[in-house]
């Protein structure tokens, strides 16, 4: 498969754009998987994968193909599907019942629940907020969240530990019902 590929690449990079279908039939597959991997939304994947496309042909002169192409495509969607999740992590609005979601209680009326995220906000590090609001509220692995933030997940991990720890002292001390 690879030798197809960098056979088709030599033909984009020669000028011949006939080929450009061909080749993105052979690896749209592997691009949306490494960018659904991240994003896991259908659309953003799409976005993704597109951007990457793009990235590629423009830099087709600066493509080594004597190096682990398909390795390189990999980098370039990973790359381009993790600046979407940072975009759309930073648009995010947290809703109310977000908190509902970090408390696990359903109890909770709106009004206290953005006192608490505020609270969160006020106790945790940026860093422990963001781990935290990456796993409870937008569902991803701790190793997810190790690879989106470059870090080591034991690191991520520790964090979210802390985290939790740091409310739940929090929440007592504030005499919380339900923590």
């Amino acid at each position: 498969m690879q030798d197809k590929i960098i056979d088709l690449l030599k033909q984009l990079k020669e000028g011949n754009n006939a080929v450009f279908d061909e080749f993105y039939a052979q690896t749209y597959r592997l691009l949306y998987t490494v960018a659904f991997g991240v994003l896991r939304r259908n659309d953003l994947t799409q976005e993704a994968v597109q951007e990457a496309y793009l990235a590629i042909y423009r830099n087709l002169d600066k493509i080594n193909v004597d190096n682990n192409v398909l390795s390189y495509m990999y980098t370039v969607v990973k790359n381009k599907a993790i600046n979407i999740l940072k975009k759309q992590y930073n648009a995010v609005d947290i809703e109310d019942d977000a908190v509902e979601i970090m408390l696990g209680d359903g109890n909770v009326s709106p009004r206290r629940d953005s006192d608490i995220l505020n609270d969160c906000r006020q106790v945790l590090s940026e860093q422990e907020y963001e781990i935290l609001v990456m796993s409870l509220i937008k569902g991803y692995k701790r190793r997810e969240i190790a690879e989106m933030l470059n870090s080591n997940i034991n690191t991520v991990t520790w964090r979210y530990q802390q985290a939790l720890k740091k409310l739940q002292k929090s929440l007592k001390e504030d005499n919380y019902e339900h923590y």
